[in-house]
């Protein structure tokens, strides 16, 4: 009876501390499924997208989300400018004095006013069934149908009210693919409590951007960018991936042999007269280029130094001629000059008609300090020119400085599409005005130039800007301990003519692969120079086979030894 008594007070017990643990088990349970159960929620398209206006439409370029925003116009679709010209085709040029948009191919230039549906082609009128460009709320918008026309790019739009978008693709080759497996939904991050963006559909292709351990970063075919399981895909492979577009041709002319050219400085009109003289002893060239033609004023005008007689004598003497224009005047803003078309107009002309006229084979543009801001008319002044000179069959050069970060804006590979010759100028990697004494041209200053122009640039149509002059740098102390820093530029001889003056003698350095000296004169000025001559020149000069470029180019005549010449034409 006992017993009997204590079991159902146990049993009493037992019941509550049962029932505790089983809501504790369940509980558990929700928890857990509740962790680890996708949600359903659907990401706010706006949250997405971004906050879109009536007419607007948000942009995907491959894989990415733009900031700037495309619109509709009675039914088309139309790009922000400054989108197209940065990421789809940057020969479009905003022509800021006319008020109208410039696209230049290899042979014509088109003149696209803002709103309207005619434009013209080298001045013939022509007629499109929209307008191609549209200036709306201070913004420009160019018709992608139009673009489409001449780049290669697909678009596929999207225009739910909600999620209006447009997915372009533009970027094409080797690309990693995937099919879906199963329907499934595209999250917005990877992780079943992330919220869902759309849903895919088995057999489906997206474009694979990211592999992790359990989800996949892809691009859908209506152009959501999100997450979907590992186990939802199949197929993955990388594929080529092209479209049929018929690219732009851009012809060149190109010498039968390797280009062997040096500049001729020429000051005066005088300077034409020695021509004979000053290249008595020259040997292996077979281009010359004088420094006739510079830039004077903001307007485009151009003074001129050329001689029919000079041409004549360098012509029977094997040399072709291409004559070099200059912007180094200090009247010339080269911002202003360049942003004004009929100043770039003005100046094409007369260097076309000058180069026919004198009979010369020729234009080498040496534009020089070109800041960022006019970097995109920079590179339309070179279109521009490039078309007249090859409708006129004349060699078009360009001479570029060594790649460097801050001026990328010269943009070497649309130069080196439209120029028959991107010239580098392989020097001043220390020049008048550095803070510091150093070489004017190590080896490896010359062959990083041309690694980083190779880039962008066919082999044969770079040649190797090289040195004849070096810099003789003075370093003095002044009274307060600080040290002023000066140099001038000398010859071949007056080097020798310096060290020898000096008691010199100078050991070679393996550092730049140039001779190196230093001496302090009477007044504690330290002199220090890295030379210039044969053997430096040799090393430079075999980097033109080494990475089979199109020749080499010496500044400046008369500032070589004779020896020179066979040096470079023995080692290129």
């Amino acid at each position: 009876m006992q017993k009997n008594r204590r079991e159902k007070k146990i049993g009493k017990k037992a019941g509550p501390v049962i029932l505790a643990l089983l809501l504790i088990l369940v509980a558990g349970g929700i928890s857990l499924i509740q962790r680890y159960m996708p949600t359903r929620a659907r990401m706010d398209k706006a949250d997405y997208f971004g906050a879109l206006t009536e007419n607007e439409v948000a942009v995907v370029l491959q894989d990415e989300l733009a900031e700037q925003k495309g619109i509709l116009e009675e039914g088309s679709l139309y790009l922000n400018y400054g989108m197209v010209r940065d990421e789809l085709n940057s020969r479009f040029f905003w022509d800021e004095g006319n008020q109208q948009m410039l696209y230049t191919t290899a042979l014509e230039t088109y003149e696209i006013p803002v709103n309207g549906r005619e434009y013209t082609i080298d001045g013939t009128p022509q007629q499109y069934d929209k307008a191609i460009v549209l200036q709306k709320d201070g913004g420009l918008y160019l018709s992608i149908d139009f673009l489409a026309q001449y780049t290669n790019l697909e678009y596929t739009l999207v225009q739910e009210e909600a999620s209006r978008h447009v997915l372009i693709r533009y970027q094409w080759g080797l690309q990693k693919t995937a099919r879906i497996r199963k329907n499934t939904a595209l999250r917005y991050q990877g992780g079943v409590k992330s919220p869902v963006l759309t849903e895919v559909q088995k057999g489906d292709t997206v474009q694979v951007l990211e592999e992790l351990e359990k989800w996949t970063k892809v691009v859908s075919a209506d152009g959501y960018i999100g997450y979907v399981r590992n186990r939802c895909l199949e197929d993955i492979r990388e594929e080529e991936v092209t479209r049929a577009f018929q690219e732009q041709e851009y012809s060149s002319l190109r010498m039968e042999e390797k280009v062997q050219l040096v500049w001729h400085q020429i000051d005066n009109q005088d300077a034409n007269t020695y021509l004979l003289e000053d290249i008595s002893e020259m040997t292996g060239v077979n281009v010359i280029s004088p420094t006739w033609f510079s830039v004077t004023d903001n307007e485009g005008n151009i003074a001129s130094l050329a001689s029919e007689e000079y041409v004549k004598q360098a012509h029977d003497s094997g040399l072709a001629v291409w004559g070099l224009v200059s912007n180094f005047s200090a009247d010339v803003d080269t911002v202003t000059l360049l942003a004004s078309t009929q100043a770039r107009r003005k100046m094409t002309e007369y260097l076309v008609s000058e180069a026919l006229r004198l009979g010369i084979e020729g234009i080498n543009l040496d534009f020089e300090y070109i800041r960022e801001e006019c970097g995109y008319s920079y590179v339309q002044f070179v279109r521009e020119l490039s078309i007249a000179c090859r409708k006129n069959g004349l060699v078009f050069s360009i001479d570029v400085p060594v790649p460097m970060d801050f001026n990328q804006h010269f943009n070497r590979k649309e130069l080196g599409t439209v120029a028959d010759y991107l010239i580098i100028m392989g020097y001043d990697e220390h020049y008048a005005g550095s803070e510091e004494a150093g070489s004017v041209a190590s080896l490896s200053f010359e062959e990083n130039g041309i690694i980083g122009t190779l880039e962008d640039v066919p082999a044969e149509k770079i040649v190797s800007g090289v040195p004849f002059y070096t810099r003789i740098w003075y370093t003095a102390t002044n009274a307060d301990g600080s040290t002023t820093v000066t140099s001038e530029a000398i010859s071949m001889n007056t080097v020798a003519n310096t060290l020898e003056t000096y008691g010199v003698t100078p050991v070679w350095s393996e550092e730049t692969s140039q001779y190196y000296a230093s001496w302090t004169t009477q007044d504690g000025v330290l002199c220090e120079i890295w030379i210039e001559e044969e053997e430096s020149l040799a090393q430079k000069a075999r980097l033109v086979s080494k990475y089979k470029l199109g020749g080499i180019a010496a500044w400046v005549l008369g500032f070589e030894r004779p020896g020179v010449w066979e040096v470079l034409s023995g080692n290129i």
